[in-house]
C-alpha cells in the first residue's frame, strides 16, 4: 500500500488537474478581495473586517472537491487502471483508502491556498480582522475535518455511480442541497434562539443568557414553534453538516460555542462514509 499510495501522490501532483485547481482557488480568492475592496471604495467604508471571506474555501470546498475527484478518480474506471492495481496485487480495500487520502490531501491544500490567499490580500487591502490568527488557524483546522467528510462523501458517491460526469451531476446536486439544507436550518435555530432572548424574564438561566450574549444559538430549551425531537434532529444537522459549520466560523468572533461537537460529528462522517465507501468497493464488480 506504501507504494500504490507514493504513485497516485506522484501521479497526483505531476498532473494538470491539481495545478489548475490549485490556480482556480488562487484566482478565485483574489477575485473575491478585489470584489470586496471595489465594494467598500463604492460604499465608503471606513473600517472594514474581512474575517468572513477567510471562511468562503470551507463553503465552496464541496464544489470543489466534487470537480477535483470527477477528473482525478473517474478515469480510472473508463480507463482500466483499477483492473491494473488489482492485478500488479492491491487490494480494493487499498485502492479505495489511497484514493481517499490523495483526495482528502488535496482539498485540504485547496482549503489552505484560499484560506493564505485570502488572508495576504486582505492584509494588504483592508488590515483588519476580528478574530486573532491564532483562532482563525483553529477554525481552520476544524474546518478542515469538515472538508475530508466532504470528500469521504464524494469518493463513495464515486464508487456506486462509477462515472465521472455521473459524479459531478450528483456530486454538484448534493452540494446545493447541503447548502440549501443549512440555511434553513441555521435560519429556523437562529430565529428560535432570538425569540428565547427576548421572551420573558426567567425563561432562561443566567448562564444561558451569557452563552447567547456571545454566540448565536443557546442549545436545548424547547419552545413552542420548535422542539422535542425537532429541535434535537435540527441541532444535530447544525452541529454536524459542513456548510453550516463554515458559516458559523464567519459569524462568530471566537470559537464557536459546541465546537467540539463539530468535530466527532466530522469523524463520524468520515468513518461511516469510509467504511461504507470500501463495502460497496469491494462488492463492486469491475469486468
Amino acid at each position: 500500500m506504501v507504494k500504490l499510495i507514493k504513485a497516485e501522490f506522484k501521479r497526483c501532483f505531476s498532473g494538470r488537474v491539481f495545478w489548475l485547481m490549485v490556480l482556480f482557488t488562487f484566482v478565485l480568492a483574489v477575485s473575491c478581495n478585489i470584489i470586496r475592496l471595489i465594494d467598500v471604495r463604492v460604499s465608503k467604508e471606513k473600517e472594514v473586517f474581512n474575517d468572513s471571506m477567510l471562511y468562503i474555501g470551507l463553503l465552496i470546498a464541496g464544489l470543489l472537491v466534487v470537480v477535483f475527484v470527477s477528473f482525478y478518480t473517474g478515469p480510472e474506471f473508463d480507463g482500466g487502471t483499477i483492473r491494473n492495481k488489482l492485478i500488479a496485487g492491491n487490494t480494493k480495500a487499498e485502492i479505495y483508502l489511497c484514493n481517499l487520502a490523495v483526495c482528502s490531501a488535496v482539498s485540504v491544500i485547496l482549503q489552505y491556498v484560499f484560506f493564505f490567499t485570502v488572508y495576504v490580500f486582505s492584509n494588504m487591502f483592508f488590515g483588519a480582522f476580528h478574530h486573532p490568527f491564532s483562532v482563525m488557524i483553529k477554525l481552520q483546522l476544524i474546518g478542515s475535518l469538515g472538508v475530508v467528510a466532504v470528500t469521504a462523501i464524494i469518493i463513495l458517491i464515486m464508487m456506486i455511480v462509477k462515472g465521472a460526469a455521473v459524479t459531478m451531476v450528483v456530486g454538484m446536486i448534493a452540494a446545493i442541497l447541503s447548502f440549501a439544507m443549512s440555511v434553513c436550518v441555521i435560519n429556523t435555530l437562529e430565529e428560535h434562539s432570538e425569540c428565547l432572548f427576548y421572551t420573558e424574564e426567567g425563561y432562561l438561566t443566567d448562564e444561558q443568557y451569557e452563552v447567547l450574549n456571545e454566540h448565536s444559538y443557546i442549545y436545548g430549551v424547547d419552545s413552542e414553534e420548535c422542539g422535542g425531537a425537532k429541535l434535537f434532529i435540527y441541532e444535530a444537522l447544525y452541529d454536524g453538516l459542513p456548510v453550516s459549520q463554515a458559516y458559523r466560523f464567519s459569524a462568530e468572533k471566537e470559537l464557536p460555542y459546541h465546537w467540539q461537537y463539530m468535530i466527532i460529528y466530522d469523524i463520524a462522517i468520515i468513518v461511516i462514509a469510509t467504511a461504507a465507501g470500501v463495502l460497496v468497493f469491494r462488492k463492486l464488480n469491475l469486468k
